[in-house]
């Protein structure tokens, strides 16, 4: 929509807008003034973690500086928490929210809480699910007060403190202590909790104030000042008591899973201890480091003792090699490294004896006795070196045996060290991760104790609950505003939605939107006391947009030779005819000589209307009976430049009529004739008369009416154009009032000038 035609609807529908605005602003008005006022209150919690870990730098190395200024997740849950059901529940239960007390009753109740001179207390409730109830209480006297509910037909006088019977419940009504009490109505409503729990919740809200803090802001709305205070610090008093209480919840759970924790693992701790011993004691071992060593050094004395052995055989087992050779006669050196006394002897004696041998032996020769006794005393003494030397040698054999078996003793004894000492590390491993996890525990055990004793909660109360002085709702200035937008609005929707719904064709937009044919007339409405016929010195809106059609016309028809014009519509009674005769009277005006044919064939009415008689002679008998063109013109009566050809007796075959070239030949005499020869023809919705006029035609002008012309009618407009190839189409709307429908122009109002 346009600006223009919003303008338009204003002043069209000026009273519907005006109506609207003073309801609206009326129930503004009242809305103000009788709505309950509601109270702004407002506090601030600052939401603290519980630390975890008191090195403060760990943050840092984990996170990086930039995850000190993120909301911890726990703490954004806490906001969650504060929002909860439940918490708004503990407040309702621990304030009887329930339970409100009003002065007066109806319309004119306002809540009252501290001023109230009485409290309603519930003795017993009766069914599950309470219906809210309001019951009205006079009170008569400082002992006496009247209750009456109608919905429960209750109407009855009590005392202060007495029990009363209800339906739901049963309640007393006590008197407050220091307030005074006056002879004036009061009433009470009484609800269930989850009723009072969603009117708490529809007003309550917690956010935090900034995405890097975590400071929560908490705000409540209530219709009194006092109470609402009251309700939302007793929201944040009850949010840190149950802080304190799950925090010691949790610590009790901790403290008990440590102690049963304890208990197992000193049993566990005693039993490796236990085991440990009776290892060591089954292998002898006290210290495996010290017995390893010895072990050790015992293997490599005696693997030394082993080696001398071996060499001392070696030793016997060569010289007795020698001594068996009678014929060697080589002394045997006394160095030899054998540990016996009496082979040392007879070697040293052997020795002299081979030594004087061989001294002799320069003087004497082999056969002399001298050297034949020395040789039977080397041979005895040889005898004797063999035979220590086979005892010493079974001495050293057994000796090296022993050792031997010792040695691989001490060699077993040694590799079985690793597996004991991996045995021993094992225990001692067990034995230490116990001990560390037990001593943890007791310190766990401490440190939670310790905690336990400490009761602050972490978070805490910035600001305390805060209400406005003056009522936050409702704010007048916004009723206001926005009772004038709806007194706009309500109207204007009325008024769109109608035309929405209309069929009809109402403005030029409804016809713009669907066709994009040039519109170059519109005729204005004509009423029934206004003359039938456009006038030379008429002004009226028809005549003066008849003149403005006229001029447009001429722009477009080639000025200085004859041209056809065509005048059809969609269906009947859309004012081609009335457009035909107007037209004509208002081109013959100028001068011009103008002819109107009658070619709606199948029901004719422009002779009927200018009340010439079409039965004598008619475009049908010029067919048909082949007249002369001239015959059939008659004047118009309304003016001498005017004339008509009427159609002649209704017909079964027009269409055939129409298709005969003596159409065409009649439309050329014309010309001679006349400057302007305008047709009217049948509608081209209901048949195609029109369209096989139209080869023969210069312009054809398409009549929709205002508000009778259906809105899917105008798709017969673009077919013709685009199917049927009809190319010099152009719109008339007719029947329009301009002083309230959306038509815009020039030339459409009575006339400019000064009458004469």
């Amino acid at each position: 929509m346009n600006f223009k035609s919003i303008l338009l609807q204003f002043k069209t529908y000026w009273y519907l807008f005006a109506i609207s605005l003073v309801l609206c602003i009326g129930l503004a008005y009242v809305y103000n003034t009788y709505a309950t006022k509601q109270y702004l209150i407002s506090s601030s919690l600052l939401l603290q973690q519980e630390p975890n870990n008191p090195d403060a730098s760990s943050t840092y190395a984990n996170g990086g500086v930039s995850s000190v200024l993120n909301i911890n997740e726990l703490i954004k849950n806490e906001g969650d928490v504060l929002r909860s059901r439940n918490l708004i529940k503990e407040v309702v239960q621990n304030l009887h929210l329930n339970i409100k007390l009003f002065l007066n009753s109806g319309f004119l109740a306002s809540e009252i809480y501290s001023a109230a001179p009485f409290n309603v207390e519930i003795l017993h409730t009766k069914v599950d699910s309470l219906r809210r109830r309001e019951y009205v209480i006079d009170v008569i006297n400082n002992n006496t007060v009247h209750i009456v509910n109608e919905d429960e037909n209750i109407d009855r006088s009590v005392k202060f403190g007495e029990q009363i019977n209800l339906p739901q419940y049963n309640i007393r009504i006590v008197r407050r202590s220091g307030v005074p009490i006056y002879q004036q109505t009061y009433s009470t409503q009484i609800a269930s909790e989850d009723d009072a729990i969603s009117d708490i919740i529809k007003n309550y809200d917690a956010e935090f104030t900034d995405k890097g803090t975590t400071t929560m802001a908490l705000t409540l709305y209530y219709p009194n000042s006092e109470k609402g205070e009251l309700i939302l610090q007793n929201l944040m008093n009850q949010y840190l008591k149950d802080n304190i209480e799950h925090k010691k919840n949790v610590i009790d759970s901790t403290i008990n899973f440590i102690n049963s924790r304890l208990a197992v693992v000193g049993d566990e701790l005693t039993n490796v201890e236990k085991k440990y011993q009776d290892y060591r004691s089954s292998n002898n071992i006290t210290d495996i480091e010290e017995q390893a060593k010895v072990l050790v050094g015992n293997a490599s004395e005696n693997d030394n003792k082993y080696q001398q052995q071996q060499i001392q055989l070696s030793i016997i087992n060569d010289l007795k090699e020698r001594l068996n050779d009678p014929e060697n006669v080589q002394v045997i050196p006394s160095s030899l490294n054998i540990q016996n006394a009496s082979f040392a002897a007879s070697l040293s004696q052997y020795n002299e004896l081979l030594n004087q041998r061989a001294k002799q032996k320069l003087s004497y020769t082999e056969t002399n006795p001298v050297i034949v006794n020395l040789d039977q005393q080397i041979e005895v003494v040889r005898h004797n070196l063999l035979q220590s030397i086979d005892s010493y040698k079974n001495e050293m054999e057994l000796s090296s045996s022993g050792i031997n078996k010792q040695t691989n003793v001490l060699s077993n004894s040694i590799r079985s060290v690793p597996g004991k000492q991996r045995a021993i590390m094992n225990y001692s491993r067990q034995q230490e991760l116990k001990q560390q996890l037990y001593v943890y525990l007791l310190q766990k055990r401490e440190e939670t104790s310790m905690a336990k004793a400490a009761d602050m909660p972490y978070s805490r109360i910035i600001d305390n609950a805060k209400s406005t002085k003056e009522p936050a709702k409702p704010i007048k200035s916004i009723i206001y505003i926005m009772s004038f937008f709806l007194g706009l609005i309500i109207p204007f929707g009325m008024v769109n939605t109608k035309k929405m719904m209309e069929s009809k064709i109402s403005s030029e937009d409804d016809i713009e939107k669907q066709t994009n044919v040039t519109i170059i007339g519109k005729i204005g409405h004509q009423s029934s006391r206004e003359k039938s016929r456009a006038d030379v010195f008429s002004r009226s809106q028809v005549t003066e947009s008849l003149r403005t059609l006229r001029t447009k016309l001429r722009n477009i028809l080639i000025d200085g030779q004859p041209n056809v014009i065509m005048i059809t519509s969609s269906i009947n009674g859309e004012g081609k005819t009335f457009l035909t005769r107007n037209l004509g009277n208002t081109l013959a005006m100028t001068g011009k000589k103008v002819v109107l044919i009658e070619l709606d064939l199948r029901k004719p009415k422009l002779s009927q209307t200018l009340g010439i008689n079409n039965e004598d002679f008619g475009f049908s008998n010029y067919v048909l009976e082949n007249l002369d063109t001239k015959s059939l013109i008659k004047p118009s009566l309304f003016h001498a430049n005017c004339f008509v050809i009427t159609s002649g007796p209704v017909v079964a075959n027009a269409s055939e009529l129409l298709l005969n070239d003596k159409l065409s030949h009649m439309i050329e005499d014309l010309k001679k004739t006349f400057d302007y020869i305008i047709i009217d023809s049948s509608p081209v919705g209901l048949v195609s008369d029109a369209l096989i006029i139209q080869k023969h035609v210069d312009i054809t002008i398409y009549v929709c009416r205002h508000n009778y012309t259906d809105k899917a009618q105008i798709e017969i407009i673009n077919e013709i154009r685009t199917k049927d190839n009809v190319d010099n189409l152009y719109l008339v709307i007719n029947d329009v009032n301009f002083s309230k429908s959306g038509y815009f122009g020039y030339g459409y109002g009575i006339g400019y000038g000064t009458e004469r």
